[in-house]
């Protein structure tokens, strides 16, 4: 059963390791028992659908991992920041972020022939700790208001389960704003250069990578606007969210370690050493900063995990083609 081993590998993630293979083995026998007696009882194989529906009754991956632990970790200033439920998805998230972030800027830097020090690890890092703990604050106070059934559901289940429509709403305010400001910066230079503005201007380049960003985040904004009135199109989010991530992180890339030069000194100004400094800070904060390894880095980690989403759409796919087909044969067959 690929949904049942699915479940129990989720169920598993969240589990202490010296504890995990002997609890696992003892959930999984009782599983099977339960679903052989309801094929038992309907005198026929369950479909998929039908052993979803069991799996979501018996509780979140995260949900029933807790029932077997003893401690419960989480992350609490006074108040809980992040419940147990999500502390230890979050755990494991920030581990790989991490991981994946000093390899790549390890490489770059190796690549470039530049200085690798400790500072340069260090704004990386910082920002994904800050930006994946806001984010995992975020989806712990949407738990406490609005509690979900599944908080990351296995990928042979997230097929048939529909899209949160708090996901999409979600992403419309977190990415709506980035969009419209996106759109404005061409006719306001100001909202990306600041006070600078007065001396500075986008240099040519800068325009070679706005369209490709630009059409980026209004896919990223009609993804979600669709999620929203077509909660059952589950397929949507995996494959638009693989295609967006990985276009954006290839965007990303060749505008910071390609192009160097965002911003210019503006004509009237050109004479004045002062301002060649003032458009090489600016330039530096938007290469490494607003636009900056970071942001790349994230997109790029989320490629393969859509991609991981995307294929068991694409084995009901090509299933329901190969039963397709094996009818259409046997229909003409018998004729």
């Amino acid at each position: 059963m690929e949904i049942l081993d699915s479940y129990l590998r989720a169920v598993k993630r969240y589990l202490p390791r010296a504890q995990s293979s002997d609890i696992i083995k003892e959930l999984s026998d009782d599983l099977r028992s339960q679903l052989e007696e309801k094929e038992t009882a309907a005198g026929r194989p369950l479909a998929d659908e039908e052993i979803a529906a069991f799996l979501r009754q018996h509780g979140d991956p995260m949900t029933v991992a807790r029932r077997y632990r003893q401690d419960s970790p989480s992350l609490t200033i006074g108040w809980e920041l992040i419940g147990p439920e999500l502390f230890p998805m979050y755990l494991i998230m920030l581990s790989v972020n991490l991981v994946i972030t000093v390899a790549c800027v390890a490489t770059v830097f190796l690549i470039m022939h530049a200085p690798l020090t400790l500072n340069v690890f260090v704004f990386p890092v910082l920002v994904q700790i800050v930006v994946l703990t806001l984010v995992f604050v975020g989806l712990n106070l949407v738990r406490r208001k609005y509690p979900q059934p599944w908080y990351y559901p296995p990928a042979e289940i997230s097929p048939m389960i529909p899209i949160p429509r708090g996901y999409s709403v979600a992403g419309l305010i977190l990415w709506g704003p980035v969009l419209l400001w996106w759109l404005a910066v061409p006719f306001f230079p100001s909202l990306i250069l600041g006070s600078a503005a007065a001396h500075l201007q986008l240099a040519p380049t800068w325009h070679r990578f706005y369209v490709p960003l630009l059409l980026v985040l209004l896919a990223s904004v009609a993804q979600r606007v669709i999620s929203l009135f077509r909660p059952n199109w589950t397929w949507l989010v995996p494959f638009m969210r693989l295609l967006i991530n990985a276009a954006g992180t290839l965007v990303l890339y060749f505008l910071v370690f390609k192009s160097r030069t965002l911003v210019v000194v503006a004509g009237a100004f050109q004479s004045t050493g002062q301002y060649e400094k003032l458009a090489d800070s600016v330039n530096g904060t938007l290469l490494w900063g607003v636009l900056g390894p970071w942001l790349w880095i994230w997109a790029g980690i989320s490629v393969p995990i859509y991609a991981w989403y995307c294929l068991p759409h694409l084995r009901r796919m090509l299933r329901g083609k190969a039963g397709a087909t094996s009818a259409t044969v046997s229909r003409s067959s018998e004729k």
